[in-house]
């Protein structure tokens, strides 16, 4: 019967030490940070502490400064209700965010505060981006914008320290198996917009969508280091290097390299796929540097599709105007087809040495042979349409 004081009191006490130091501002982070993925586990536990010390100095200072009588148990009871109180905000603010409201309120809002928005947005990125950086490469702002349910816009302008060309690419030819690399003159820029479609709901953060664009900029940086800016920054997006109709898709040759990483390292973090667009990047711009510019996946696609258009191609004879042959050329290899596939038999033949062959060399061969039994009697039309089907190889170009 003992027992049973002595547990309701330590329960006692460690719920009003729990009160007293951790719920008050465990919910006030809840108030400021409604979702759980806002915040990592340890910075909320964090906050909650500091903001719960913080408020029962708070409490202390009317008593001591103001005069005003506390004890420890009106502390308590005070910050139980504050607590209480706080905690129907944050399921309202839960609610909100679930409904449909944010985004009809976002349709609603007008261009100035969605720039203000933007620019606090930048604000707070600002100082967890400065540090995401290569070589080359590096951040200028960061903005962040909610869309839907549990998505999350993210746009970065990046800065590559020096201006290169930007080759492009017909996507609409390139997937119908034409020449798709667009000639000369090339754009140039230095500046790179990365679009990141991110998708949050109950500590999972998935990457649904992955966009770079080249972009043409206005505007000055304010603060930079080794070559690109690092700070806040007046950079506005003027336009993409980018063009869409319904006949034509016009974009960089390493667009779509960057749009397989979404699916590629589809569970990396946002901070681990922004970190793998940088590096890219960064290697892009060296490539180019030294002279030899890494390839794209559309470019070895297209050299690959050459490579075996030429081997499968079936030779088509004509006549040039003295009545010679003539031999269609390879528009990937500067040589005769033909001609070159003899060169290169006689080349080999030429090559091959035959000092070690002698008649024991072919003995399973020759062993293999002796046992195939042909028929005695065959018919002729038969024959005449197997040796008709062997002479005719238009089937090894179909």
């Amino acid at each position: 019967m003992d027992t049973i004081p002595v547990i309701v009191e330590v329960l006692t006490v460690i719920l009003a030490f729990l009160n007293l130091f951790f719920v008050p501002g465990f919910v006030v982070s809840l108030v400021f940070f409604p979702r759980f993925t806002d915040l990592g586990l340890l910075q909320r536990l964090a906050y909650s502490m500091i903001l719960s010390v913080g408020l029962v100095i708070a409490f202390l200072f009317v008593d001591v400064v103001l005069g005003v009588y506390t004890t420890p148990g009106n502390i308590s009871l005070i910050l139980g209700v504050l607590s209480a109180f706080l905690l129907v905000i944050w399921l309202c603010e839960i609610w909100y965010l679930n409904s449909s409201w944010p985004a009809k309120l976002n349709q609603r809002l007008s261009k100035r505060h969605q720039a203000l928005q933007k620019y606090v947005s930048r604000m707070i990125n600002s100082t967890r981006d400065r540090f995401t950086k290569t070589a080359m490469a590096g951040i200028v702002w960061h903005e962040t914008t909610k869309s839907e349910r549990n998505h999350i816009n993210h746009s970065y302008l990046i800065d590559i320290s020096e201006e290169i060309e930007i080759h492009q690419v017909d996507q609409y030819r390139w997937k119908s198996s034409e020449r798709a690399l667009l000639p000369p003159p090339y754009p140039r820029t230095r500046y790179f917009e990365l679009l990141i479609r991110e998708y949050r709901d109950e500590g999972v953060s998935l990457i649904d969508d992955l966009q770079v664009y080249p972009v043409q900029v206005t505007g000055k940086s304010e603060g930079a280091n080794k070559g690109h800016a690092v700070k806040r920054s007046t950079l506005k997006i003027n336009q993409r290097i980018y063009k869409k109709t319904d006949t034509t898709e016009v974009q960089w040759i390493y667009g779509h390299d960057f749009h397989l990483f979404a699916i590629l390292y589809s569970q990396d973090t946002l901070g681990q796929i922004v970190d793998r667009v940088l590096l890219k990047l960064d290697e892009i711009v060296i490539s180019i540097k030294n002279g030899s510019r890494v390839s794209s996946l559309v470019e070895d696609t297209e050299k690959l599709k050459g490579d075996f258009d030429v081997v499968l191609e079936k030779p088509i004879r004509t006549r040039t105007s003295d009545g010679a042959p003539k031999h269609p050329r390879s528009h990937i290899f500067d040589y005769l087809i033909e001609t070159d596939r003899r060169k290169m038999q006689a080349e080999i033949v030429r090559d091959l040495k035959t000092d070690h062959i002698t008649p024991d060399t072919f003995r399973d061969s020759d062993r293999v042979i002796t046992s195939i039994k042909i028929p005695k009697k065959i018919e002729k039309d038969t024959l005449k349409a197997s040796i008709k089907e062997i002479k005719d190889d238009n089937w090894l170009y179909e």
